[in-house]
């Protein structure tokens, strides 16, 4: 199973010995495991066990099943064939995609951390003094971030969020949403194409929309397997239903 690769972080720990656990108290991302027998991982945050897998030769252990599994094997010692452990440290961008993986999997331990049963909390900008305009209120973001595969949703004015829903720095995203939303509109004046309706900024990981709505901008952030042509279809009616189309 493919998880977010994250940052290398070392090789070799053993979370079972001593007080390595207290250590790990403010560790956020993967302790990948490997042996002779299989490999897999533990999910952490902030020293909370939150997912696990293990595959062997036979089957896929998950959640409770894998942890049993990983923590019954014997320390590693002096035998180089034992256990493995590498760190992997996330960004929180890396940590909610691997919360999506293992929801898919259903490899949590336990029950599923909060933060799967609730919605984003409201990102609002102290920055700018502005109240939403028109229609684009929270039930607005919280159609689209129920989309499959977004991951962040932000309404922008002149560089800055208004309000928005999701995981990303927005502060930043909205600047150089701006930027980009400039840039795209002059080339298209400039090649007598008219005023860009959406602009997709498409790479290997994500994609990154922008669209007009009434006198903000919307952007949304969405991992690569988000359906494209199903989030333009939404952000038009969504435009309709604001009397923006």
């Amino acid at each position: 199973m493919k998880m977010p690769a994250g940052t290398q972080g070392g090789i070799a720990l053993d979370p079972r010995k001593g007080d390595t656990l207290e250590n790990l108290r403010g560790f956020k991302g993967l302790i990948e495991v490997e042996t002779d027998r299989g490999k897999g991982f533990i999910l952490m945050r902030n020293g909370e066990l939150v997912a696990a897998c293990f595959e062997d030769k036979e089957q896929m252990y998950r959640g409770d099943a894998a942890l049993r599994y990983i923590m019954a094997t014997p320390a590693g010692g002096s035998d180089p064939n034992q256990q493995q452990f590498a760190l992997r440290p996330y960004s929180d961008k890396d940590f909610a995609e691997a919360l999506d993986r293992c929801t898919e999997r259903q490899l949590f331990i336990g029950s599923a951390p909060v933060v799967q049963k609730s919605p984003p909390p409201l990102y609002e900008s102290t920055q700018v003094p502005r109240q939403p305009s028109g229609n684009l209120d929270e039930a607005t973001l919280t159609k689209i971030m129920a989309q499959p595969g977004v991951v962040a949703v932000s309404a922008f004015y002149e560089g800055f969020p208004v309000i928005s829903r999701g995981n990303a720095d927005f502060e930043h995203v909205a600047a150089r949403a701006e930027d980009l939303l400039r840039t795209g509109t002059t080339i298209a004046l400039d090649m007598s194409l008219g005023r860009p309706d959406q602009l997709i900024l498409e790479t290997a990981e994500n994609k990154f929309i922008i669209s007009p709505f009434g006198d903000l901008c919307l952007c949304i952030i969405a991992r690569s397997d988000a359906q494209l042509g199903l989030l333009r279809v939404l952000i038009r009616s969504l435009q309709h239903e604001a009397g923006h189309s």
